[in-house]
């Protein structure tokens, strides 16, 4: 697929994508959701890549959807004319999608945050497994501003990132979050200048992707299951996953780099 709103890269296990209307603070419109969508599903079905970093060029990271874009089927025009049924099989497929395979990757996931990210963008952030930003990263809800409800999981994922009271303040309210306090809340894992954002970001990338990827893919699904199991539960599937890598060639390669005293190179087999 040729891509025109995003810039999609993989190179060294690592894929990157970058939200590309920079002339329009990376708004959304209905060909952006197509192209980040299918952007994620090849990075999901790629056994090759081992991380997945997502950015935005120019400014901003995502200011969520072009209101001010009133082409045909863009835009605050995405739902018009759309029957309430049409409206919600739109939503479901296209900006909700796009959560819904951040989320669920079961390859390590970064953001990347360069600028502001409202609304959609804001969900995107939370929904990525580590978050980096610059001093020049400002989040904010917006869905509140227009009179709207977030439909891309800000109600799901706000209170598990930042604590319940935290999240309904900026949801009844839809105020900035600016750079610092994003760092003390937890929506930034790091907050770096941003002259050093990318090879901060691409540092800890290389990290996370030199490591064992199945052992990676399988603690972050855990992870995630583990919100809602029982510690019983939780321990049954970790002798379950310690069994599995236990057979595997780079677990092998592994103990022999320990005892030679090399760094391991891993296959992901």
């Amino acid at each position: 697929m040729a891509f025109e709103t995003i810039i999609f890269e993989k190179k060294n296990h690592i894929a990157r994508i970058t939200l590309n209307r920079p002339e329009r603070m990376n708004a959304l419109n209905e060909q952006m959701f197509d192209e980040i969508n299918a952007a994620l599903e090849d990075t999901a079905m790629d056994d090759d890549i081992r991380v997945m970093i997502l950015t935005g060029a120019g400014k901003a990271f995502c200011a969520s959807a072009d209101i001010k874009d009133l082409g045909p089927g863009k835009g605050d025009r995405l739902l018009e004319g759309k029957s309430s049924f049409e409206a919600w099989n739109f939503i479901r497929t296209h900006p909700q999608r796009v959560t819904i395979q951040i989320h669920k990757m079961d390859k390590p996931t970064i953001a990347m945050v360069n600028g502001l990210a409202i609304g959609d963008g804001f969900d995107w952030v939370l929904a990525c497994d580590i978050r980096i930003g610059s001093e020049n990263a400002r989040f904010m809800n917006a869905f509140i501003k227009m009179a709207l409800v977030s439909n891309t999981g800000a109600t799901w994922l706000y209170p598990r990132a930042i604590g319940m009271s935290k999240a309904l303040e900026l949801l009844y309210t839809g105020d900035w979050v600016d750079a610092e306090e994003s760092l003390h809340l937890g929506v930034l894992n790091h907050l770096v200048p941003s002259a050093d954002l990318e090879e901060k970001t691409m540092e800890l990338a290389r990290k996370i992707a030199d490591q064992p990827p199945i052992p990676n893919r399988l603690v972050k699904g855990m992870v995630r299951r583990g919100l809602n199991d029982t510690l019983e539960e939780h321990l049954i599937e970790g002798a379950e996953v310690e069994v599995l890598t236990l057979t595997t060639e780079d677990h092998r390669e592994a103990l022999a780099a320990f005892k030679e005293k090399r760094k391991g190179i891993f296959k992901g087999k």
